[in-house]
């Protein structure tokens, strides 16, 4: 854990203040699947060797929270019907979201950019649960592999933060990087469907990249913008330590 806690403090020193302020590309809104020819930065949040380096050595981590009494109130309150078809980028050794699926959110479709991170999940989840999930599968999330409007919602927990620190010191391919993410998962999503993203590392950039794929094309209407939220039974969003974000894909 303490390598995994070290390394959140790392993507908050390379999103805030300390390195440049993102500055995020003017790129066209065309909601189809993204070309996947890109070139890879010499960076280590962009290399799926580091990251199956990172799940080999810790085995379970919550990415900013965990689900019961912390994300659980605030995702069901958008998302009630526990039917609904969720996709989950980055999966890895997230904890959290086994026990969303405990929860009755059983269909599920998770990815990972690192294989070690798809094998991660599978050991978390069990057999069990496994043959309950819809797909989990080693995946990009600049170009993913789902049909056009397959998921009802979306929950990022720090991947999106990832996606912006795989571009390394170069922050206008950083954002380039964050905004074929952020159309991919504008294409994936229903319209009315939610995206709920959870960010501390890089809010700014992220902020930026759903705000711009607004420019040209209407795709999201912010639901959450990272104030101070209590649900209806009391939960309130400062007990969580990040950023919750939310658009409906309009």
């Amino acid at each position: 854990m303490m390598m995994l806690a070290g390394l959140l403090l790392l993507l908050a020193v390379q999103c805030h203040g300390w390195l440049l302020s993102p500055n995020v590309l003017q790129h066209p809104t065309r909601l189809r699947q993204s070309s996947s020819s890109y070139e890879e930065p010499d960076n280590q949040f962009g290399n799926q060797n580091y990251w199956d380096k990172t799940y080999t050595q810790e085995k379970e981590f919550s990415w900013y929270c965990g689900w019961s009494e912390e994300l659980e109130p605030f995702f069901t309150e958008l998302v009630p019907d526990a039917s609904a078809k969720v996709l989950i980028p980055g999966i890895g050794n997230d904890g959290c979201i086994r026990d969303m699926f405990d929860a009755g959110y059983t269909h599920l479709t998770a990815f990972d950019y690192a294989p070690e991170g798809v094998e991660c999940a599978k050991r978390l989840f069990g057999s069990s649960r496994l043959k309950l999930v819809d797909d989990m599968r080693v995946a990009d999330a600049r170009s993913l592999p789902y049909d056009n409007e397959a998921y009802d919602a979306v929950l990022d927990k720090g991947t999106l933060d990832s996606i912006y620190l795989s571009g390394g010191a170069d922050k206008e391919l950083a954002g380039k990087y964050l905004g074929m993410a952020v159309k991919e998962l504008a294409r994936v999503l229903k319209r009315g469907g939610i995206a709920f993203c959870v960010t501390a590392a890089c809010v700014d950039a992220v902020q930026e990249s759903f705000d711009e794929c607004n420019e040209e094309e209407r795709c999201w209407k912010q639901i959450r913008d990272g104030s101070i939220h209590m649900t209806d039974d009391g939960y309130t969003s400062n007990n969580i330590d990040a950023t919750m974000l939310v658009w409906e894909r309009v």
